[in-house]
């Protein structure tokens, strides 16, 4: 496999007594997408969580293991978690923009972490993640417009413009597309497909079609274990498991 950028080893996840997720070991590999794929409640957005510490902010969330990225333990008391999330962008499955205008929506990021020293360099970074996010020609007019007044899809491509916004190496999406109409959903496979040759992608995704028009590798999981991990044109056209297999092809799920 290519360069691994994340590697998660033996990682377990508790909520309280119940635990999420069981001794999964799964690489990321770098400028590739690996997609998650599994029933509803299986642990996806669990582990993809646990990628850039957003369970911290559980109560009772307790996490066993180890997750590396590029040989570092993320869970290292000494890691700066906003760094950390810095590095790993995210993006969820509702639209979240902030209520604030276009501009301000990519810039935030940027500003806080004091990655331009002024005006013009906040501008090109504005206008690159923009670009990146496949937004700039629909907002170059409007960009003091708030960003809650665009559409769905634009608005999930203005998350992925606020995502890249800090120059992250990695980005984390948990079902992007899961309130998008089909057209829009297609700008934003089409958009995961371009971005990745910037960055590693780890998809959450319910659709198996999804999975297989955008990922490199899948991972599918089953009641918080890993059933099967390879890449995406084997597990869907030759899943070693009867479990994967019943699942891609309907039987369960």
């Amino acid at each position: 496999m290519e360069n691994i950028r994340i590697k998660a080893q033996n990682l377990d996840v508790f909520y309280g007594e119940k635990q999420a997720i069981f001794s999964v070991n799964l690489d990321i590999a770098q400028n590739k997408v690996t997609a998650l794929i599994g029933p509803s409640g299986c642990g996806k957005s669990t582990f993809l969580r646990c990628i850039n510490r957003m369970n911290d902010t559980i109560e009772g969330c307790t996490i066993r293991g180890k997750i590396l990225l590029d040989g570092h333990d993320i869970y290292d008391p000494r890691v700066d978690v906003v760094l950390l999330r810095e590095k790993i962008g995210m993006v969820f499955q509702k639209p979240n923009p902030f209520p604030k205008s276009i501009y301000d929506n990519v810039s935030y990021g940027p500003k806080i972490h004091g990655l331009t020293k002024n005006k013009s360099e906040l501008d090109k970074i504005v206008e690159t993640s923009l670009q990146r996010a496949g937004l700039w020609n629909e907002v170059k007019d409007r960009l003091n417009e708030p960003g809650t007044s665009l559409s769905g899809g634009q608005q999930q491509r203005l998350c992925i413009a606020r995502a890249i916004a800090v120059n992250p190496e990695v980005i984390l999406m948990d079902e992007p597309c899961s309130a998008l109409d089909p057209i829009a959903t297609a700008i934003i496979e089409e958009l995961i497909d371009s971005l990745k040759h910037n960055y590693s992608i780890v998809i959450v995704t319910h659709s198996m079609q999804q999975a297989a028009r955008v990922s490199d590798y899948t991972a599918f999981f089953h009641l918080g274990k890993i059933i099967e991990f390879g890449e995406t044109g084997q597990i869907f056209t030759n899943p070693k498991h009867k479990q994967t297999q019943d699942y891609i092809t309907g039987r369960f799920g």
